[in-house]
């Protein structure tokens, strides 16, 4: 059974095009094929359809596997392109963002599916407002380097964690990472320059190292279980219409290629 599965209905498919990123990174023909069909590539082939966050989900499931009755928190959950799996594994997900019209998407699937263990709230993960020890898990990928106090949030994170409980981060790889004085717009649109779309949609940072990670998480007192950068040949990078080719061969390709796109870690609080 493909990730994401549960996706594949027209109406999903219709809110997920609506989102204000989508007008602008995809072009009008594209977006009513996507219309027309799109949820039947879902139901073939999963979601989303970018490579490196298969891979990601790959591991997650691998991760969490042992204890589907925990509550996971999912920062930087856009419109909840990992929690609805999560949340028809059986997990309690609430997830968290500041981008409204991402969540907007997100609570207009969550409605279509009539999900009840699934929540979105517009939240920044600075303020303080979970209690301590709340979560077994807690989620975020590609959120990182959007914040701009970055050692406070992993520090955070370790408040919201309970003992034994497990931190799956993942960020873009910098070979040279550089810190932005202000936010630079993350949105590719068509003509290939970036705008920003809502809160949040846009970076402090180009990238990380593993070494700055581990370096953060053992300072907010974490255990870094397991670190690694995630690596995949150009050529395997894919588009809509090649995923399904590309993502079955990126599974051992990348274990051959040296281009670092991701750093992933697993920290644990014992």
């Amino acid at each position: 059974m493909v990730f994401n599965h549960l996706l594949g209905r027209k109406k999903i498919c219709e809110a997920m095009l609506g989102h204000p990123a989508v007008q602008y990174g995809l072009s009008s023909t594209l977006i009513r094929i996507a219309k027309a069909f799109g949820f039947l590539y879902i139901q073939f082939f999963g979601y989303p359809f970018d490579i490196p966050s298969r891979i990601l989900a790959r591991k997650m499931l691998k991760i969490l596997k042992g204890n589907p009755k925990g509550i996971v928190l999912d920062v930087g959950c856009s419109h909840g392109a990992f929690d609805f799996e999560l949340a028809r594994r059986g997990y309690e997900v609430i997830g968290i963002d500041l981008n409204q019209e991402s969540l907007e998407v997100g609570n207009k699937i969550k409605e279509i599916l009539g999900i009840g263990n699934v929540a979105f709230y517009q939240m920044n993960i600075l303020n303080g407002i979970f209690q301590n020890e709340r979560f077994d898990a807690i989620l975020m990928f590609e959120t990182l380097e959007h914040i701009q106090e970055d050692s406070r949030a992993i520090q955070e994170i370790y408040r919201l964690l309970k003992k034994e409980g497990v931190f799956l981060l993942s960020v873009p790889y910098a070979k040279e990472p550089q810190e932005y004085g202000h936010p630079i717009g993350a949105c590719q649109a068509k003509n290939g320059s970036f705008v920003t779309i809502g809160e949040g949609g846009s970076h402090f940072r180009n990238g990380y190292r593993l070494e700055q990670l581990d370096e953060l998480l053992e300072k907010a007192g974490f255990r870094v279980i397991q670190g690694e950068y995630l690596c995949l040949s150009h050529w395997l990078h894919a588009s809509i219409f090649t995923f399904p080719l590309k993502f079955p061969l990126s599974l051992v390709g990348r274990y051959f290629s040296r281009n670092r796109v991701k750093v992933f870690v697993l920290a644990k609080k014992d």
